[in-house]
């Protein structure tokens, strides 16, 4: 197929960005019988105009920072039942949980039993009253909210997290792809995140289809830093996450 009108090219571009295909240049390339240096000067005008982030060998959709928590909890997400389901299967016998914060953690929150001798320490005020109403018993992490994720957070939040040592640690993600780990749109919540995987034995990511692939603001961890990614996402769209030695489960 040649696409020599620069304008047709980039409108085929944008719909597959919207799709959440990434842009592979080479591939880009021969299929439009265009030269790389053509492809190139279209993701840069793509980039330029918010439709795109380059990266080596090509572009993907820029991430879309997400809304503030009282926004995404009244929203319907149908991906998050299952996924909630799916995580509460890995929480099976242990004893001390870290619940970050986020729609994904607190649909897992909704369906927490309470077990004899579990503790669920939580950054998130909504995850805490959820698991407490549920008998469960709850420490709660201080600090200062945060604006987008209505976490605590800051050193001090932080701070508290050093001295414990939990069985797993069950996060949320912004955004998770292979190469650049899992990444967060807030680095004081990305810091918190980050001493929750510190303080535990395993770390968990929930995280829809609509976070892979994603690049948020902040990197929090490493890919080499998750045990296990549980998703609605099909095996295919998670091979690389999988080849990089995460353990998917699908919901």
């Amino acid at each position: 197929m040649s696409l020599n009108i620069p304008e047709m090219r980039l409108k085929v571009l944008r719909r597959r960005l919207l799709d959440g295909e990434p842009l592979v240049a080479a591939r880009i390339a021969e299929e439009f019988d265009v030269s790389l240096d053509t492809v190139r000067r279209d993701l840069i005008a793509l980039e330029a105009s918010g439709e795109a982030r380059r990266v080596r060998g090509g572009a993907l959709r820029p991430a879309v920072p997400a809304e503030p928590m009282e926004a995404r909890m009244l929203k319907t997400q149908p991906a998050l039942p299952g996924i909630a389901r799916k995580a509460h299967a890995l929480c099976q016998g242990r004893k001390t949980l870290l619940l970050d914060g986020g729609t994904t953690v607190l649909a897992l929150a909704h369906v927490l039993e309470p077990e004899r001798g579990l503790l669920v320490v939580t950054s998130s005020p909504w995850v805490a009253v959820a698991c407490q109403t549920k008998g469960i018993e709850v420490l709660m992490l201080g600090g200062k909210l945060s604006a987008g994720g209505g976490i605590s957070v800051g050193l001090d939040t932080e701070a508290q997290l050093h001295d414990l040592a939990a069985d797993m640690a069950i996060l949320g993600a912004c955004g998770l792809e292979a190469a650049f780990g899992m990444s967060s749109d807030d680095a004081l919540e990305a810091g918190v995140k980050r001493a929750m995987a510190r303080a535990a034995a395993a770390t968990v990511v929930l995280a829809d289809r609509s976070k892979l692939g994603q690049r948020a603001r902040h990197r929090t961890l490493p890919a080499a830093a998750i045990d296990h990614l549980v998703t609605d996402a099909d095996p295919a769209e998670v091979e690389d996450l999988r080849a990089a030695g995460l353990e998917v489960h699908h919901a």
